[in-house]
């Protein structure tokens, strides 16, 4: 493997040391969809320390990250293999969607909402619904999605609007 490329798999060992190479500047951002997913896809200790600072956990809270839709990444940053997120399983217990979003197409609430129902449907045929695994949409956002009430860090859940009461607590956007 020569050192331009990138693995497709494998454990960090067999991998080249791609960080103690580095020399200069980093001119991608992490907006860039490619750096976000080998980011957060093969180096666990990383998805983990993010998800802790997203959800305000403790690192002893977290004894397991799993990201359950791995993609086949492309051998260079150019190459556009994917388009969605990363689905991660919390603990064997929680799922987690890590959407990046960096252009503002009008639609985040819908595509939001169909990406947690998706995941919300998680229940194997004989179990109850009490079993339903609690699902978290976390939204990466790269513009203001309500300019008219910014905020920089915001969680939406269902309610019922004439008693403002939570009627869902199992399932949470945070934008």
């Amino acid at each position: 493997m020569d050192k331009t490329s990138v693995p497709s798999g494998g454990s960090p060992a067999q991998r080249p040391d791609y960080l103690g190479m580095a020399k200069g500047p980093v001119v991608i951002r992490l907006t860039n969809d490619y750096l976000f997913h080998v980011l957060l896809q093969y180096d666990n200790e990383a998805l983990k320390g993010f998800i802790c600072a997203l959800l305000r956990l403790k690192a002893g809270q977290v004894k397991s990250v799993v990201v359950i839709n791995p993609i086949e990444l492309g051998a260079s940053i150019e190459a556009k293999d994917f388009i969605l997120d990363i689905k991660v399983l919390l603990n064997d217990r929680a799922i987690i969607n890590l959407e990046l979003q960096v252009i503002n197409q009008h639609n985040w609430p819908e595509r939001s909402l169909s990406y947690l129902c998706r995941a919300f449907d998680n229940l194997n045929p004989g179990e109850g619904y009490q079993m339903v695994k609690p699902v978290i949409h976390i939204g990466l956002l790269d513009f203001t999605l309500f300019p008219q009430l910014p905020e920089f860090y915001a969680t939406y859940q269902l309610l019922n609007i004439k008693i403002t009461c939570c009627i869902v607590t199992n399932c949470s956007f945070l934008w």
